[in-house]
């Protein structure tokens, strides 16, 4: 990877969401971490990540509904949302529709969403520029 990525981790269980940007963060990217939908929008305001790890099962509202409200003015276009779930029959038709990019069961390997993070950002560069 030839840069740094601003990510948000989305993750209610603290122990999990420090897990993912421990190794996120070894990786090399910068990580802040949220764990409801409420503060995931007020940390995209004002850091502006390149992408979004987010759990599906948060307190406040469904991983869904945050990523519908992230997309709706608060990331840049190129960001990526990656959603985290346990359910093994997520709505894929819903995440596509709210503007996620991925579903990813858990539990994840770190290194693979640093490596899908960086590549579904390069093609949605490359959309936005057609």
């Amino acid at each position: 990877m030839d840069e740094s990525l601003s990510i948000l981790v989305v993750e209610d269980d603290p122990v999990y969401a420090e897990f993912v940007a421990s190794t996120l963060r070894a990786a090399g990217h910068d990580i802040s971490i949220a764990y409801d939908g409420a503060a995931a929008r007020e940390q995209a305001r004002k850091e502006r990540p390149h992408a979004v790890i987010l759990d599906l099962g948060l307190p406040d509202e469904s991983g869904y509904d945050t990523a519908r409200s992230l997309r709706n003015g608060v990331l840049d276009p190129a960001a990526v949302i990656i959603l985290l779930t346990a359910n093994p029959s997520p709505e894929l038709d819903t995440a596509e529709a709210v503007g996620i990019d991925i579903v990813l069961g858990k539990p994840i390997e770190p290194a693979l969403v640093s490596a899908m993070v960086d590549h579904v950002r390069q093609r949605r560069q490359r959309r936005l520029q057609k």
